[in-house]
């Protein structure tokens, strides 16, 4: 494969053409793709029914407050699928992924009365910033006439979706968590859970909205890149993302990972990172190693108080 770079002449010597250099590389041919995980493991044998995740490894008000599990209970997680039930025009409605949680298009959030039959709460528009955007993803007029919540969200590009991943995920919580300080009831007693649901949609409802759902499951359900996507698109099958919202995937996994590793050992240490002693202190060898030439050179207080290396800083999504 023959790449032209810039500045290199294209014309012949034999030509009375002039020479002329391209401003940017050029190739006759196509360029190696760059290949994500997600693309290379698509297993549907992980598809399954969620669960309630068994542990939650980010502090309360990292991504939700602390009696959001308890509020919602197993059952609030609990959601199955039927992957060969799926039907093309489906593609048009909103699919449930989590009892509190549904996938759709726009059209599917203008639709009031599917909202006020299902109990959807609360609308969240993830949508471009194209002027038209503004018209095309929104569902307000829905929201106001079915009397519920409706927020919208503008992502410039990719880069800023994977960015907005923790606070789009916090904002979800917050407006479906079921605790006392989140929900009042007039009544004073318990009802059926899940008390409020949530519809994420964007334009075809199988792109951003969709990257968002699978961040979701990341997050708090404790699933990798490639176990949400499949859980996901096997409950709405159309979804479909670009390689670069794959990769935000992955990317939004590899931080997480890194993050769960921090706050786990910040949990079993009740405080700041400390580590554990060395096998043997300088003061327990001082006295074997007496005759050794140099050993003063063992500045015991420079490494006793020398800031060890943490496995990752505070969270950056930049």
């Amino acid at each position: 494969m023959e790449i032209i770079q810039p500045g290199a002449s294209t014309g012949r010597l034999d030509s009375p053409q002039p020479s002329y250099g391209p401003t940017q590389p050029f190739t006759k041919g196509l360029l190696n793709p760059v290949w994500n995980r997600i693309t290379h493991s698509l297993d549907y044998t992980l598809l399954r029914i969620i669960e309630a995740p068994t542990s939650h490894d980010f502090p309360a008000g990292h991504f939700v407050c602390g009696g959001f599990f308890k509020a919602l209970g197993e059952e609030g997680f609990r959601s199955g699928y039927s992957l060969m039930e799926w039907q093309y025009d489906q593609r048009r409605q909103a699919q449930i992924i989590l009892p509190f949680l549904y996938l759709g298009p726009t059209s599917a959030a203008r639709d009031v009365a599917f909202l006020k039959s299902h109990g959807i709460t609360y609308l969240l528009g993830i949508r471009g910033s194209h002027p038209h955007h503004a018209y095309t993803v929104n569902a307000d007029k829905a929201a106001a006439e079915a009397g519920i919540t409706s927020e919208n969200i503008v992502i410039e590009n990719d880069q800023q979706l994977l960015k907005s991943f923790p606070e789009i995920i916090k904002r979800i919580n917050d407006q479906m968590c079921c605790c006392p300080i989140h929900h009042h009831t007039n009544e004073g007693g318990v009802k059926a859970v899940p008390l409020k649901k949530a519809l994420i949609f964007c334009e075809t409802g199988n792109e951003r909205s969709a990257a968002v759902v699978m961040a979701y499951l990341m997050a708090m359900v404790n699933y990798d890149a490639v176990s949400s996507y499949i859980n996901v698109q096997g409950r709405r099958l159309c979804c479909s993302l670009s390689d670069s919202m794959k990769n935000d995937l992955d990317t939004f996994d590899t931080l997480l990972k890194a993050e769960r590793d921090v706050f786990k050992h910040q949990g079993t240490t009740n405080g700041p990172i400390t580590y554990s002693p060395r096998k043997r202190a300088f003061s327990n060898i001082s006295e074997g190693n007496a005759n050794i030439p140099d050993l003063d050179m063992l500045d015991e207080e420079r490494f006793r108080e020398r800031s060890a290396p943490v496995p990752f800083c505070e969270s950056s999504y930049s």
